[in-house]
Parts: C-alpha cells; sequence; structure tokens
C-alpha cells in the first residue's frame, strides 16, 4: 500500500514515519520543506519539497497514493513568514492536494487540524463535541486557517464523497522535541495567566496521535474526531508542575502590557491573544474513544508529566 505523508520531518510527522517504517506492508513516501531526516529507509522515499510548487503535485501524481497523509501546516508564524505565507501552505496548499487525491481516485484523505477549529469564545464554558461547528477566530491565524481548511473538507465530502476522509482534531500535542506557542508559555520564568480564568489545557500525548493515525490507515474508519487525554490541567496547575510562579493577571491589564510588549520586542503575543487562555475549547473524547481501538495511554497531567521529564533541562 502506497502511503503518502505531508509534513514528514515534524515532530509528529517524525514520529509516524518511524513507526510507519516498522510494518513493510507500506511504501511510504514523505516529504518536507526540510532535508530528509530519516537514516534507515529500506521502505522510504523522501523528498525535500515545498507544498505549494507544482512541483509538489507533479510528485503526488508520479507517486499515486492510496492513503494521504496531510500533516504539513504552519503553527507558528517566524520574523521570515507573513500571514499570506502561511495561508498559502495551510488552505491554498491543502485545497490543491485534495483535488489532486480527486483526480488520481486516492482512496482516503487524514488530516490533523486542531482542536482550535471551534474557536475561542465565550460560550467555551462546557465541554466541546465533535457536533459544534468549526468556526475559528480571524484574529488568531492557526485558529482561522484550520477552520476553513475544515470548510473546504466539508465541501469535498459533498462534492465527492468516494473520497474519504478522516479528520482528527488534537488538544495540545506534546512529545519529544516538541516546540511551539504552548511550549514557550512552559519556558517563561513566570506563567502568567488571566484572573477570573482557569485556561483549562487538555493535553495528547504524541504516540497516541500516531496511534490513530495508523490505524486510520489499517481501517476504514471516517469521520471528525477530537483527539485528547482524559482530565485537564489549569495554568495554575501547570505552574505548580512547572515549579513556577503563577501570576494571573485581571484582562484589561493583560491587554494594555501586551500592546506595549509586542511593538517593543519583549513577547511574540499580542493582547488578542489573551483568549487564547480566557477560552480554551476542552475536548470531549468520547467518540474517539468508543470508534477507535486505540485508546488514550495517557491522561493529560501524564502526558505533561512525562513531557516535563524529558525537557528539564530547556524549562
Amino acid at each position: 500500500m502506497k502511503i503518502l505523508v505531508t509534513g514528514a520531518a515534524g515532530s509528529l510527522g517524525s514520529d509516524l514515519i518511524n513507526r510507519l517504517m516498522e510494518d513493510r506492508q507500506f511504501d511510504v513516501y514523505a516529504t518536507d520543506i526540510k532535508s530528509d531526516p530519516f537514516e534507515n529507509t529500506i521502505n522510504l522515499s523522501y523528498k525535500s519539497l515545498d507544498c505549494r510548487n507544482e512541483q509538489f503535485i507533479h510528485w503526488v501524481e508520479s507517486i499515486k497514493p492510496e492513503i494521504v497523509i496531510h500533516l504539513a501546516s504552519i503553527l507558528q508564524i517566524s520574523s521570515q513568514m507573513t500571514r499570506e505565507m502561511a495561508y498559502e501552505i495551510d488552505v491554498v496548499a491543502t485545497k490543491a492536494l485534495l483535488e489532486t487525491c480527486v483526480s488520481l481516485k486516492v482512496k482516503k484523505f487524514i488530516i490533523t487540524t486542531s482542536g482550535a477549529v471551534y474557536g475561542y469564545y465565550k460560550e467555551n464554558k462546557n465541554i466541546i463535541t465533535e457536533q459544534r461547528s468549526p468556526r475559528g477566530n480571524d484574529d488568531y491565524f492557526y485558529s482561522a486557517h484550520k477552520a476553513e481548511v475544515e470548510k473546504i473538507l466539508a465541501e469535498y465530502r459533498f462534492s465527492q464523497p468516494q473520497l474519504d476522509q478522516l479528520i482528527l482534531r488534537p488538544g495540545a500535542i506534546l512529545g519529544t522535541g516538541f516546540t511551539g506557542p504552548i511550549v514557550d508559555l512552559f519556558k517563561q520564568k513566570i506563567i502568567v495567566g488571566v484572573l477570573g480564568y482557569p485556561g483549562p489545557f487538555n493535553f495528547i500525548c504524541c504516540s497516541d496521535v500516531v496511534e490513530y493515525l495508523i490505524e486510520g490507515i489499517k481501517c476504514d474508519i471516517t469521520g471528525e474526531y477530537n483527539v485528547a487525554g482524559d482530565g485537564i490541567l489549569t495554568m495554575a496547575k501547570i505552574a505548580e508542575k512547572l515549579n513556577k510562579f503563577y501570576l494571573p493577571l485581571p484582562a484589561p491589564l493583560l491587554q494594555l502590557i501586551l500592546a506595549i510588549a509586542k511593538p517593543l520586542g519583549l513577547t511574540q503575543y499580542g493582547p488578542e491573544q489573551i483568549k487564547f487562555i480566557q477560552y480554551r475549547p476542552v475536548l470531549a473524547n468520547d467518540k474517539i474513544k468508543s470508534h477507535f481501538k486505540h485508546q488514550p495511554q495517557y491522561t493529560s497531567e501524564q502526558v505533561l508529566d512525562e513531557f516535563l521529564k524529558s525537557h528539564k533541562k530547556v524549562l
């Protein structure tokens, strides 16, 4: 079976590729804009490509994969990247890949979006199930792009029902070597929260996400699924586990501080991003636990504990 994986050099992608290479029934084709990080390549063909370029589409067409796992996306905009560039990667390239999958008669399209598709809104007071429609926040590129991708996927489910879709919406993924906004938050000398808002976090271990992807390849399961470990951790509890001081500030004061600090280059966070703590979506995991054989091996708290064990020196 020919499996194509995009975003293969990322933290999740790398773990997935290593797991796929253990099973010789798969012919694995992997791509990322980064150079080849894999050593054991007996059943792996790797090509460094930008998913926005025609060369990428031509490569996919030459492979004719049976299953496509699309992990390529932008988690954090760097100083060298604009939001427009991130949109081209996250949204435009995804739509082009979907169109290619249709023309090639690909059997199944598997993608990781995010719990961020639900957006960060005041109504996020209760646990969110998959019945909630993706909404996103326009002022948070990651959430907006993921929600738009899911809108495109919904259109393809209607117009191209022969292309099976499996959509995983993970909470905060943690694993060895992971980076991103959540890990950056852990690195702060003081963990700053928003007064009156606990800031609940769902965590999921990278190895659990990989197992769900593998099961998605091997069986005919389709649909949208939240991916999260049991339970939550508040900002205060996270600070306690990090052995760091927790400082909850009133929302207006925190917005003012960020409005001053971001233009000065003192922080990557702007005042609009306090909703990231105020209204975090807490994901229900009942659906994935009832439909998949694999069950989360770690609770949210255990995921963080394992992550901290292997990252003490950098946190």
